[in-house]
C-alpha cells in the first residue's frame, strides 16, 4: 500500500473505534474521545515519531506507556512527557497504537494524555507496571456522531513528512463542544465545507459544536 491508502485505512479504524468501542479492565471503563495514531512498518509506513517500544508491537489489547528507549525496561519518561497508548498490533515488527489524548472515566472529561494517564493510574488503583500487564477488553459502545480529523499535536521533528498526516480523531458529540480540543474551529470549518451541506445546515451544525459560526463559514456561504 502507498502512504495516503495506509492512512485511509488508519482513518477507517480510527472512526470504528472513537464510535462502537469503549476500553474495559477490573472495574475501570475508559471512554475514548480523542486519540492519535502512531504506526509503523517497515518499507510501509515509516512514521519516526513511533517510539517502537517492544511494547508497541505484537501486543494487542494492552496499554504502553511512554518511555525513553525501544525497550520494556527503559525508564518511564517523567514530568509532562508521559503518555498511555491503547496497543492496536497483533504482530512483530508493526507498531501500532493508540494515544489517548482525551477520554471519559468516572463520568469525568479528561484532556491531555498526561492528565488521562495519570486518571487512569489513580481510578485502577495500579501502578504503571501493573497498568501495562492488564488485558484491556474492548466492548462495544454506539455513537452516531461524527469523527473528525486533523494532523497531531506537538509532534518533534522526528516525524518529518508525516507530521501534516490527518492521524488525530476526535469524536463531535456532546463533550465535543466544552472540551478545550486543539483546532477545535478548523476541524469543525473542514467537515462542513467538505461536506459542502446548504447554509442553514453549516450554521446549525457550527453553532451545536462551536456555540458560534466561525467567519471562515460566514463569508464561504456569503459569497
Amino acid at each position: 500500500m502507498n502512504n495516503q491508502a495506509v492512512i485511509i485505512k488508519l482513518q477507517n479504524d480510527v472512526q470504528k473505534f472513537l464510535m462502537e468501542r469503549k476500553l474495559v479492565f477490573d472495574n475501570t471503563i475508559i471512554h475514548p474521545k480523542e486519540i492519535e495514531v502512531y504506526y509503523w512498518e517497515k518499507d510501509v509506513f515509516e512514521d519516526g515519531s513511533v517510539h517502537r517500544n517492544t511494547l508497541q508491537q505484537n501486543n494487542r489489547n494492552h496499554f504502553y506507556i511512554h518511555r525513553w528507549g525501544y525497550k520494556k525496561e527503559d525508564a518511564y519518561k517523567g514530568g509532562n512527557y508521559p503518555g498511555l497508548d491503547f496497543v492496536v498490533s497483533g504482530e512483530e515488527g508493526v507498531y501500532y497504537t493508540y494515544l489517548i489524548r482525551s477520554a471519559v472515566i468516572d463520568d469525568n472529561l479528561i484532556v491531555g494524555p498526561h492528565k488521562v494517564l495519570t486518571t487512569v493510574l489513580e481510578s485502577s488503583g495500579l501502578e504503571k507496571e501493573q497498568l501495562e500487564n492488564v488485558i484491556v477488553e474492548l466492548q462495544e459502545e454506539k455513537s452516531l456522531c461524527d469523527v473528525l480529523f486533523s494532523e497531531r499535536i506537538n509532534l518533534g521533528k522526528n516525524a518529518k513528512e508525516y507530521t501534516g498526516e490527518k492521524l488525530r480523531g476526535v469524536l463531535c458529540d456532546e463533550y465535543f463542544r466544552k472540551a478545550k480540543y486543539p483546532l477545535k474551529e478548523r476541524m469543525i470549518v473542514e467537515k462542513i465545507l467538505k461536506s459542502k451541506i446548504c447554509k442553514d445546515s453549516a450554521v446549525e451544525y457550527a453553532k451545536a459544536n462551536l456555540g458560534y459560526v466561525p467567519s471562515s463559514i460566514k463569508k464561504q456561504y456569503c459569497e
